[in-house]
């Protein structure tokens, strides 16, 4: 049965209440920011008249729809890229559309830069873990803007909160009430405890390794596993979505005296960072980055499934590469699209 949506009080006392509590890791290089802290940082490229060309913009110059293929890209300055915490907060945007009986509060954050991968690699000799090793995959995973979000599902009838969305390398998981019972800490007893790995700011609801991506390749009589790594601690800093905020979408207020104030920086659809950029590394110095990891172990034993699983993660991690982030409002959950 349909529900009349949120009003502008009852959306920012849903705010107030269940906002997360994002926790950065204490050994966090790439904070998140303020857009205009980024901005003041960059250089609007306007590839088809250079001339045109905005150092440091504000967000009133910044181009807005229809695109034009990749005519527009940011060019950072190199201090960008470990961002700025006192800056930072959180842009929400609520999505509620006729007939949903419920309101996702989506929590976006921005970070300036997005850190290099860490992966464990474990040799395995008749599928039995012989050797572990943790390496840095520098400069896989990287890539200038990152957007993530954590979302709050907020029933509009009974006003309590039903449910946690949480984004996590272009995943969205949904974790329904008791998932979040479960799984969640909770401060004072109704925000949700987040947490924010470390380089890549994928989010999950406990620290420890949280490892994704898993690959096998192989095991008898030798073969080779791959997590990605995406860890998360308490002791680092901490943002409190339900004090640092800008609503930045609310559609259904549109048009009425409750109506927000949309920066023009929500309208920019093309990619937070440079365009044409690439990864410059080949499957052979990823093998070789394997075997440093797993030491001795790596013996010729290992060279085909160290070959096989280079070549896969190679073509993983590349077609990301290194360009801007795409824009928040251009991504499927801004439009309730998990």
């Amino acid at each position: 049965m349909a529900t009349q949506p949120l009003t502008r009080s009852e959306l920012e006392t849903a705010i107030a209440k269940y906002g997360p509590v994002l926790k950065i890791h204490p050994d966090e290089k790439y904070d998140q920011c303020s857009i205009e802290w980024f901005l003041s940082h960059c250089t609007l490229v306007d590839s088809k008249a250079p001339t045109s060309n905005i150092v440091h913009p504000t967000e009133a110059q910044l181009p807005g729809p229809p695109k034009e293929d990749k005519r527009y890209y940011f060019n950072i300055e190199d201090t960008v890229k470990s961002g700025n915490f006192e800056t930072a907060k959180t842009y929400i945007n609520a999505f509620w559309t006729s007939g949903m009986t419920y309101t996702d509060i989506q929590f976006w954050y921005f970070s300036a830069y997005n850190g290099h991968g860490t992966a464990r690699f474990s040799s395995l000799i008749f599928n039995q873990v012989k050797n572990q090793g943790d390496i840095n995959l520098a400069p896989l995973g990287e890539h200038v803007g990152d957007w993530e979000y954590a979302a709050v599902r907020v029933d509009n009838a009974t006003k309590e909160m039903n449910g946690v969305i949480l984004s996590a390398h272009g995943k969205n998981i949904f974790y329904d009430k008791a998932a979040v019972a479960k799984q969640f800490q909770m401060e004072d007893g109704t925000h949700p405890v987040v947490y924010s790995s470390l380089n890549g700011h994928a989010n999950f609801p406990t620290a420890g390794p949280n490892f994704t991506e898993h690959r096998k390749v192989l095991g008898i009589p030798a073969g080779l596993e791959f997590n990605l790594l995406n860890s998360t601690a308490d002791g680092g800093k901490r943002l409190e979505c339900s004090k640092r905020y800008q609503v930045v979408a609310a559609k259904w207020l549109d048009g009425t005296p409750d109506a927000y104030s949309i920066p023009a920086w929500v309208a920019y659809p093309y990619r937070w960072g440079p365009e044409g950029t690439a990864i410059k590394m080949d499957s052979k110095t990823l093998g070789d980055f394997i075997k440093a990891a797993l030491g001795k172990d790596a013996s010729t034993l290992l060279d085909t499934p160290i070959v096989l699983l280079a070549s896969e993660l190679l073509h993983i991690f590349v077609k990301a590469d290194i360009n801007g982030a795409a824009a928040p409002a251009t991504q499927n959950p801004w439009s309730g699209h998990y």
